[in-house]
């Protein structure tokens, strides 16, 4: 018979690939209405048959993310998504019967990545009142563990860890020769850069998308910040062009426009303000201060909830088991998008609400 990689066999995906269009999608955390169209349409005009035949140029796009972050470009590496990112961290910093430490519930893919790659996984559970102690992440790294995962903020529970438990987490994985990635998917909302740790510790990693606040899920374009010895290891085990050029063009011309970014970014604090607003006024407990979404839980089940509102071509996040069963994750846009799911939400409540 061929030979299987066992960690491979094992691995367990959920692959949703299902058509979300014509639904207003509040389920993965994109921008619900995305870039301006006059913007897109002027990015495209670039995108000549000439442009689509050349093989892609990251340099330019590297040398201006290393500008802006305060770094050099080598310690700059373009992903395809934080995704790919944190894959060739796994690839790159762990190996099978290392151990992995990160925080539950968060995102699904470090435990997807850990199964994948033969890694034990740690994990540090949010408690019922949604904290989580630090005290609890240092007793967790071991002289074995490979790798260190913190959320600056994590979700769907929209907290952060303080500069000073990040300053210690960060040491004593130094000590344990342990990589520390801090993935920072939903800055710039509602918390500071921890890229600074970058600097004054090569056995950190900061990963970035440009797939939430600047809106381009589709184009799969993210950036790890990092130690110079870490960066050069991540590009050895890249693939060649592992970003598109559309992807990288895009990103280019949208960091040229700081007046979108901050357009992006009032939108999204616009839309929580009315959210957080109705919801109070209604006696809701929900969380989110950071991020991009916030937690609610609702008075009927979730699942219903879900369906009803899926039957309103609207799409929201639940979560079959444990700590967040009761709840329901919403993807935060415009105060006008946030008022159509007010509406069918409230109405799908029922009289309870």
């Amino acid at each position: 018979a061929m030979y299987i990689n066992e960690f491979i066999k094992d691995t367990y995906r959920i692959k949703d690939h299902e058509d979300r269009n014509g639904y207003l999608c509040l389920d993965m955390n994109e921008n619900p209405e995305g870039l301006p169209e006059e913007f897109v349409q002027s990015v495209l005009k670039k995108v000549t048959p000439q442009f689509l035949a050349s093989y892609p140029v990251k340099e330019p796009l590297i040398e201006k993310l290393a500008r802006r972050e305060g770094v050099g470009k080598e310690n700059v590496s373009l992903t395809n998504g934080s995704d790919e990112g944190i894959r060739l961290v796994f690839e790159t910093f762990t190996h099978p019967g290392g151990r992995l430490l990160t925080v539950t519930p968060t995102f699904e893919m470090y435990q997807v990545y850990g199964s994948m790659f033969g890694v034990k996984l740690d994990t540090v559970s949010f408690g019922e009142d949604f904290s989580i102690a630090e005290e609890e992440v240092l007793k967790n790294i071991h002289e074995d563990t490979d790798l260190v995962v913190l959320l600056n903020p994590n979700s769907p529970i929209g907290t952060e860890f303080s500069d000073e438990a990040v300053e210690r987490i960060v040491e004593k994985a130094g000590k344990a020769n342990a990589v520390v990635l801090i993935d920072e998917a939903y800055y710039p909302f509602g918390v500071e850069s921890r890229i600074d740790f970058c600097r004054a510790h090569p056995h950190v990693i900061v990963l970035r998308t440009f797939s939430k606040l600047c809106s381009m899920a589709a184009l799969r374009v993210g950036y790890m910040v990092g130690g110079r010895e870490c960066i050069h290891l991540i590009e050895n085990a890249q693939s060649t062009y592992n970003v598109n050029a559309v992807g990288i063009l895009f990103a280019r011309e949208l960091l040229e426009r700081e007046d979108i970014l901050n357009t992006l970014k009032e939108n999204i604090d616009q839309g929580r303000d009315y959210l957080v607003q109705k919801l109070s006024g209604q006696g809701y407990t929900f969380y989110g201060s950071k991020g991009n979404y916030l937690l609610i839980k609702p008075f009927r089940a979730p699942g219903e909830i879900c369906r009803e509102l899926r039957e309103n071509k609207i799409l929201i996040k639940t979560y079959r088991k444990g700590l967040l069963k009761d709840w329901l994750r919403v993807t935060l846009g415009s105060k006008e998008i946030m008022r159509q799911f007010w509406e069918a939400f409230y109405k799908a409540e029922g009289c309870q609400a």
